[in-house]
């Protein structure tokens, strides 16, 4: 059990950001609230040095200003399991931009270690057994539980000396300028994030499979359960699976005896919500045909009989090199990246360089031999 400091005021975060300030190297994790609550919010950051971790408490110190200057610091590397997620609550909830970061998981995939999860990785390389228990807590909640709090502190304690295993690997394999320009990446992500206008509801899995007028319902029993999630700052699935959603858009009830019968409805939930869930359904089905959503065509190529086999000939060269540097097939070239290939025909390194997404490394190692087959 790690012990830690737990920040709940202005002062004692600016005496540990002076404290910290000469680390050259820190753990970072956040606990958000996005599984519990419809407004997400950044519930706890944990940071650890070599030799002490401190829990910053938000909800009790919402200014994190001299917190970001910190991690601002380009001297400062700051050590992450899985970062995207973190850096972007906090660029998103307090402007903050991690400017030096080591991801380990990132390092896992580069080495091609068989399990890349924070809980294997410790196990392997430091004999650590993490207990999960607490993974998916209601992190927004006030006090936190003591198990709660000392089992956030375990997740940064021993991430420095993973950090300090996978970065001696990486040069052993020289695969280390391989990770620094994958993070270097990750930093700037959160603030290259095109806006995504793409309604809420073609975003659920399964949706754009459905008919425009199966599509209506869906669009309305969605408004309906983000308003009920957002009255009662509720995760929405909390209040109705996806599941059920496309449930009733693709076999439309006819009474609330027929919605109990689908699976993922509770009876509580009918009790409160099903008339109101019954009218959704009916105010989608009544829709006139020009007010149904209306999916964006796909983009159309021009005809080319060879791509098929152009891209089948690249993903049997990936796989080869998979083989060869042991790697995961995203490592290479993703799927995406070799249809890219497939449809633009780079005629040279420089041409492939130029192809959107894809990494300095990949060009170097992998570019000559996926150029020959085209």
């Amino acid at each position: 059990m790690a012990a830690f400091e737990l920040i709940t005021t202005p002062k004692a975060l600016a005496a540990l950001v002076e404290k910290l300030a000469n680390e050259p190297c820190i753990a970072l994790d956040t606990e958000a609230s996005s599984f519990h609550r419809y407004k997400e919010s950044v519930c706890l950051i944990q940071i650890s040095t070599r030799d002490l971790t401190f829990l910053i408490d938000p909800l009790a110190v919402p200014e994190l200003g001299p917190l970001g200057t910190l991690l601002a610091k380009p001297g400062m590397e700051v050590v992450i399991h899985d970062a995207d997620y973190d850096l972007r609550i906090l660029a998103k909830h307090h402007g903050i931009r991690v400017e030096n970061v080591f991801d380990t998981l990132v390092a896992a995939e580069l080495l091609n270690e068989p399990e890349i999860g924070l809980a294997a990785l410790l196990g392997k390389y430091q004999g650590i057994a993490v207990d999960k228990k607490f993974q998916k807590a209601d992190w927004s909640k006030r006090p936190l539980p003591q198990p709660m709090l000392d089992y956030a502190a375990g997740d940064t304690s021993h991430l420095i000396a993973l950090r300090d295993i996978l970065k001696e690997k990486l040069i052993a394999k020289g695969r280390w300028s391989w990770a620094e320009e994958e993070f270097e990446l990750l930093t700037d992500a959160p603030f290259n994030i095109a806006p995504n206008e793409e309604p809420l509801f073609l975003r659920i899995k399964g949706a754009k499979m459905l008919k425009p007028p199966q599509l209506a319902i869906l669009r309305e029993v969605h408004a309906w359960r983000e308003s009920v999630a957002e009255r009662q700052d509720r995760a929405s699935f909390m209040i109705l699976g996806n599941d059920v959603l496309l449930s009733l858009a693709t076999d439309p009830p006819a009474s609330i005896a027929d919605i109990a019968s689908r699976r993922g409805v509770n009876e509580r939930m009918l009790e409160k919500h099903g008339p109101r869930i019954l009218a959704a359904v009916k105010n989608g089905q009544s829709l006139p045909k020009e007010q149904w959503p209306r999916l964006e065509r796909p983009k159309r190529w021009d005809r080319d009989n060879d791509y098929e086999d152009r891209l089948k000939r690249l993903k049997i060269v990936r796989d080869g090199l998979m083989q060869q540097f042991e790697l995961r097939p995203g490592i290479v070239a993703a799927n995406q990246m070799l249809s890219e290939i497939a449809r633009t025909l780079p005629g040279d390194l420089e041409a492939l360089a130029a192809l959107p997404g894809i990494r300095k490394y990949q060009v170097e190692h992998f570019g000559s031999a996926l150029l020959k087959v085209i």
